[in-house]
């Protein structure tokens, strides 16, 4: 098969066309949005404030595009992208929980082989909880944010036309792409962050649904960050009370760029997204059914339903 193959063909060339008009309708609102905002906040807020503003911008905008996609092209309501009014809190703690669960069990390994060091710091059990809630609201709209784009409306088009691995393949090189001027970036960070991309693709298409996505990509990042005061991507957000700092080979810890570039993260994560693709505790709500995702169709066409009628997660 050339490489045009992968591109070519009614389907395809439609998936492409949909992503490309999301994408403009995105930028364009991104820059209307932030137009608006440099006329109306204080040009001095801090680096926090700035990063929720832009996330909540790219938030905002990223929903005015999947609205008018969904509406005026699939003919669908926005929920059906993943996001049901109904059961949402539910949904948002499942994927919390693996991404607390697997940021965790890292942590954990790296302290008890000694990787790991943890010290004391300036602060107060006040600063820290007021770090830990103001983190947890920072990364949430963060999170939204990414989804919205990597495993949202685009992500779902590119599996309707073009199958899920090659979904799954271009959606987590873009997501791994757009962290390559982080500091500290490496080839093994890229490659792990591809990894946790495609758990999250792994997650949405299980469920179905993008609240799952959300809290895993939440949990992964707070917990890293908030509790165990380790660089997210580069970026650290210095927790008040205590400093763990990494004593071990940058190799396996990650060194500046924290766990998502070590090798540990990548052997953790390929049973992670086995585990994923396998375990029935990730399945579609009823609420998600009725909505009719995008996926489903070309889903259900390349495998017939399991057992007990539920149409099957993946190919």
């Amino acid at each position: 098969m050339e490489v045009r193959d992968l591109f070519y063909g009614a389907e395809k060339l439609r998936a492409l066309w949909r992503v490309l008009l999301f994408l403009v309708l995105t930028i364009a609102g991104i820059w209307l949005l932030a137009t608006l905002a440099a006329l109306l906040l204080p040009a001095d807020m801090n680096e926090l404030w700035e990063l929720f503003i832009s996330s909540a911008i790219f938030v905002a905008a990223a929903l005015a595009a999947s609205f008018i996609m969904m509406r005026g092209v699939e003919r669908r309501p926005l929920a059906a992208i993943g996001l049901p009014r109904r059961g949402w809190v539910r949904e948002s703690l499942r994927g919390a929980l693996i991404g607390i669960g697997f940021i965790a069990a890292l942590a954990l390994i790296m302290l008890a082989m000694g990787w790991y060091r943890p010290e004391p710091d300036a602060g107060s059990v006040v600063g820290w909880l007021e770090h830990v809630v103001g983190l947890g609201l920072l990364l949430v709209v963060a999170a939204a944010a990414e989804e919205l784009i990597f495993r949202g409306y685009p992500f779902q088009v590119l599996v309707e036309g073009m199958g899920v691995t090659l979904a799954i393949v271009i959606s987590s090189a873009a997501f791994a792409w757009l962290h390559i001027f982080n500091p500290e970036v490496g080839p093994i960070a890229l490659f792990n962050i591809a990894l946790a991309g495609i758990l999250m693709a792994v997650a949405y298409l299980r469920t179905r649904s993008l609240w799952v996505a959300i809290g895993l990509h939440w949990g992964w990042n707070w917990v890293m960050a908030a509790i165990f005061d380790l660089p997210v991507s580069g970026i650290d957000f210095d927790v008040p009370g205590y400093d763990i700092r990494a004593v071990g080979p940058d190799g396996i810890t990650g060194g500046a760029f924290g766990p998502e570039a070590g090798l540990m993260t990548t052997l953790l994560s390929l049973p992670v997204i086995l585990w994923a693709v396998r375990t029935r505790w990730l399945r579609e709500s009823p609420q998600m059914a009725e909505l009719r995702p995008l996926v489903d169709a070309r889903l259900s066409r390349q495998k017939v339903a399991e057992p007990d009628g539920r149409r099957p997660p993946l190919p």
